[in-house]
């Protein structure tokens, strides 16, 4: 597609910020992942997106946090503890199924097994289907296998709505199945649909991400794999509960210092709504933009040695992040700033306590 790439801290507040809303998210993704995530939070725009964040709140919330820490932490045990056992261990296979595991107990409330395994396997074809270069449903292709597992998934959740209306399960798809709005009514099966899907494609992808490159720079800069692991000794605990989090502050900047350097969404994408000016230049109404957090993040003018790890720039006496209000933004920002943001530090953090204790790596 021809579009702009959008550079600098300034133009990216003006879009995240969008007070003309000039700036669609859904007319921008929906021609990527749009294709089978089409309904999910992401791909609405506006006062749409706004129900939708009410929606999901609750499952967001501290007392949905606190519950999540406790579900997590033996799925990962299970995973982490077999590791020093696999003759040619590779880390990414490992922590994607470990972290399918997760979002499958977590975000839809299903126990390891079959079903659970069935729903992995569509997700992962949903993803591989992103891939696909012929956008038609023929058999044995990428797309076609794609479009087999949205179809299984939307068929799924829509089938678990009214099992999970009224019941007290603890999982983020239960959460949204029983919000209500202003009125006191449940949300109509077909906003809640999507969201199933959506929910374990933005936790899935973007904490696998992370944790690839958290693992990387603790390795090749081992003097902070040894902070972050001598913060975990001290909590005298094999595994942590959400209490423990905000003690976790090496491992705070560690996380944020990594999304600094890898943003888990490389590229943010929106396309015009009308004609409008940007960055002095103007811009014709339906014209696709990419919003490059990357350029923000490596840019000196906020950032000390930029390309060198340093998570201590996000220290209360640093603070760079602080420069600009927009130089920082791995997951977006204004009203479709990751609804998921402390759900992923918290799982990152949960994640590296048990590695830290058990293992070193280089």
């Amino acid at each position: 597609q021809r579009g702009l790439l959008v550079l600098g801290a300034d133009n990216a507040q003006r879009i995240f910020l969008d007070p003309e809303r000039n700036f669609s998210t859904e007319m921008g993704f929906a021609e990527s992942i749009g294709q089978f995530y089409k309904g999910g939070i992401l791909m609405r725009d506006f006062d749409d997106h706004r129900v939708l964040r009410r929606m999901m709140q609750t499952a967001f919330k501290t007392a949905a946090m606190k519950n999540y820490v406790a579900v997590m932490n033996p799925i990962m045990q299970q995973h982490i503890e077999q590791w020093d056992r696999e003759p040619n261990f590779q880390f990414f296979p490992h922590i994607k199924q470990t972290l399918l595991d997760v979002g499958a107990h977590v975000f839809l409330g299903v126990e390891l097994g079959e079903e659970a395994d069935r729903i992995n396997k569509a997700f992962l074809d949903i993803n591989d289907g992103l891939l696909g270069q012929l956008r038609r449903e023929v058999p044995g292709t990428r797309y076609n296998r794609g479009k087999k597992g949205e179809r299984y998934l939307r068929e799924y959740f829509a089938a678990e709505i009214s099992k999970r209306r009224g019941s007290d399960r603890q999982d983020a798809f239960t959460y949204v199945c029983n919000e209500k709005d202003e009125n006191g009514n449940y949300y109509p099966d077909d906003l809640i649909i999507p969201q199933g899907s959506f929910l374990l494609f933005a936790a899935h992808d973007t904490t696998t991400s992370v944790l690839n490159h958290l693992m990387y720079y603790t390795s090749i800069h081992p003097e902070w794999q040894q902070k972050m692991r001598e913060e975990c000794l001290a909590l005298h605990k094999a595994t942590i509960d959400y209490e423990d989090l905000d003690k976790m502050t090496v491992g705070e900047s560690g996380f944020k210092e990594t999304l600094r350097m890898r943003p888990s969404v490389p590229l943010l994408a929106r396309r015009t709504i009308n004609a409008c000016e940007l960055g002095g230049h103007q811009v014709p109404a339906d014209t696709m933009s990419w919003l490059c957090p990357s350029y923000q993040h490596y840019d000196s003018a906020y950032w000390t040695n930029p390309h060198t790890f340093d998570p201590d720039r996000f220290s209360p006496e640093r603070s760079e992040q602080k420069n600009h209000s927009f130089c920082y933004g791995p997951c977006g920002g204004g009203a479709h700033k990751c609804i998921g943001l402390h759900f992923a530090a918290m799982l990152t953090k949960t994640f590296m306590h048990q590695v830290l204790l058990k293992y070193e790596y280089d």
